[in-house]
C-alpha cells in the first residue's frame, strides 16, 4: 500500500481497510487527471466544446473522489445519513461538523508532512467547483442554449486541475482518531482503480 504512516497510537490494522479503499479512490483520481491531460493536449479528436465537457465531468468526479476519500478515512464518525450520500457538498459539510481536520493537507516534506503547499484545492473550492460542474454539464436552457462560450473554459479547467494536482500529488490525511496520519504520493500509485475499465 503506497502510504506512509506517522503516529501509531492506535493499532494500524484498525485503518488498513480504510486506507486500502482510500488508495483505490486515489488511483482512480490519478487516472482521471491523466485522462484530462490527454484531452487538453488535443489527443482525442474531440471538438473544443466536447473536450471542455469531458474535462468538467472529470473535475466533478474528482470532487466526488476527494469527498468520498475523506468519508472513507473518517468512517468511525459516519452516520447513516452520510453513508448514503454521493453529493460532494453534503459530504464535506457533514464531515466539517463532525471533525474539522478531515480534509487532505498538501505536503512537500514526506518525512514530517510539515511544510504545506500554497494555492491548493480547498474544501470550499471543492464545494464551489462541484456545483459549477453540475451547471456546465447540462446543455442549458432555451435562453442560454446558443450563448455558452468555451474559449475561456480551457484555462479555467487547467487552473482547477493544477490546484487538485497540487493537493493530491503529495498529501496527508488524518484518520478518524485524530492521531493517526497517512501520507500519499500520487506518483507512487499504480494508476489502477480496481473498479474495472
Amino acid at each position: 500500500m503506497p502510504a506512509t504512516w506517522y503516529e501509531h497510537r492506535m493499532s494500524l490494522s484498525k485503518y488498513e481497510e480504510a486506507m486500502h479503499a482510500y488508495t483505490i479512490l486515489m488511483n482512480e483520481a490519478k487516472r482521471r487527471l491523466i485522462a484530462m491531460d490527454i484531452a487538453l493536449a488535443g489527443r482525442t479528436g474531440l471538438s473544443e466544446r466536447m473536450i471542455c465537457e469531458f474535462c468538467f465531468l472529470q473535475l466533478r468526479m474528482l470532487c466526488e473522489l476527494i469527498a468520498l476519500g475523506c468519508l472513507t478515512a473518517h468512517g468511525d464518525f459516519l452516520t447513516g445519513k452520510l453513508r448514503g450520500t454521493w453529493q460532494a457538498d453534503k459530504i464535506i459539510c457533514g464531515l466539517e461538523e463532525l471533525h474539522p481536520n478531515f480534509y487532505p493537507h498538501a505536503a512537500t516534506d514526506s518525512a514530517t508532512a510539515a511544510e504545506l503547499k500554497k494555492d491548493v484545492f480547498t474544501k470550499e473550492e471543492l464545494v464551489k467547483l462541484w456545483s459549477k460542474c453540475g451547471d456546465v454539464l447540462h446543455r442549458g436552457s432555451i435562453q442560454t442554449l446558443w450563448f455558452r462560450r468555451y474559449a475561456d473554459a480551457v484555462e479555467e479547467i487547467r487552473t482547477w486541475k493544477e490546484k487538485i494536482e497540487a493537493l493530491l500529488s503529495d498529501h496527508t490525511i488524518s484518520m478518524a482518531d485524530g492521531k493517526t496520519t497517512a501520507y500519499f504520493r500520487m506518483e507512487e500509485l499504480d494508476g489502477q482503480d480496481d473498479l474495472g475499465e
